[in-house]
């Protein structure tokens, strides 16, 4: 697994965001695009970026704050995924 994103425990590990383009399942698509007679059918997609941690004092432009809004706010949605270790 993997497509080669960084992922490291330490600040700045993850620079440039990381971008996985996701394809969104479709039942009607095949039927729709033999429908239309199409040469080929594309799925929609739902990009999911991957963006560096923030760290202390990034509220007032340390580190990689101010980039890292700047990504945020390009993106429609955010979700924030957590991991529980037992």
């Amino acid at each position: 697994g993997g497509g080669g994103a960084k992922a490291s425990n330490f600040p700045f590990c993850t620079i440039e965001p990381n971008v996985a383009p996701i394809a969104i399942p479709d039942c009607y698509l095949k039927a729709l695009g033999t429908l239309a007679r199409s040469r080929r059918t594309v799925p929609a997609t739902i990009d999911f970026i991957d963006v560096a941690g923030l760290v202390k004092g990034a509220s007032r432009g340390e580190g990689l704050g101010n980039q890292f809004l700047g990504t945020i706010r390009e993106c429609d949605a955010i979700v924030h995924v957590l991991r529980n270790f037992q």
